[in-house]
């Protein structure tokens, strides 16, 4: 046992000896204690800076979606602004009458502009007439909006070039509108029409014979109610 014990010992020191006599150092454990040492110390400075920037980023991170709130409320203010405008657009619908003979009607949508112009028009036009006379009126100017041969706009049908008298005497822009005028427009956009798809009307007294002879020889006379002639 006592030789064993020897011999490792020897063993050991044998050891010890020759790794001296090769030069062996421990620098390559040092110094890998040193950069792990070095490489902790740096990312404890980096976590210290960051802290220290913390409020920057914090505050950049709240600009940042301060101004994604801006702009999506812009995006949404633009879509609301697009909606609207096509909700003010005049258009035609057609929708079914809540009656037994359910048959449909062509209900115009109109905005506030185009249901001034239309009762003005049909103020100065017939604001001596009943609900129907008025809203016949009505009916012609609604009919050539739907017609190719017209503008396609309320305004664009009134104000056409020597259309209507009251325009060009300027009448148009001076009478009162009635609640009996305003309830006859209502009933015209609503689909309330028997106008029988007339695009003209003529006052007779009221008209140069020049005008007369172009109705009667150029156009088909449908009707007449009040003072009105309703042509086609």
């Amino acid at each position: 046992m006592k030789v064993y014990c020897k011999k490792g010992i020897y063993f050991v020191y044998f050891l010890f000896v020759a790794s001296l006599a090769v030069g062996w150092k421990p620098e390559p454990a040092v110094n890998r204690l040193f950069l792990l040492a070095k490489s902790t110390n740096e990312d404890v400075q980096s976590m210290c800076v960051m802290n220290e920037n913390k409020p920057l980023f914090e505050q950049g991170v709240a600009e940042s979606a301060e101004e994604d709130r801006q702009v999506n409320e812009q995006n949404s203010e633009s879509v609301r602004r697009r909606v609207k405008a096509v909700i003010k657009k005049d258009t035609f619908s057609k929708v079914r009458k809540n009656d037994s003979t359910k048959k449909t009607k062509e209900v115009f949508h109109a905005s506030d502009k185009s249901r001034e112009i239309l009762e003005r028009i049909v103020e100065a036009e017939a604001g001596d007439q009943d609900v129907r006379g008025r809203r016949l009126v009505a009916n012609v100017i609604l009919n050539r909006v739907r017609s190719k041969k017209f503008p396609n706009t309320v305004k664009g049908v009134v104000f056409a070039h020597r259309q209507f008298s009251p325009v060009s005497n300027g009448s148009y822009y001076h009478v009162k509108v009635s609640g009996t005028t305003k309830k006859a427009v209502r009933q015209a956009l609503n689909g309330v029409d028997d106008s029988k798809g007339a695009l003209y009307f003529m006052w007779r007294r009221g008209s140069d014979s020049g005008n007369i002879s172009w109705f009667d020889r150029e156009l088909t006379r449908l009707f007449r109610y009040g003072c009105h002639e309703f042509f086609k």
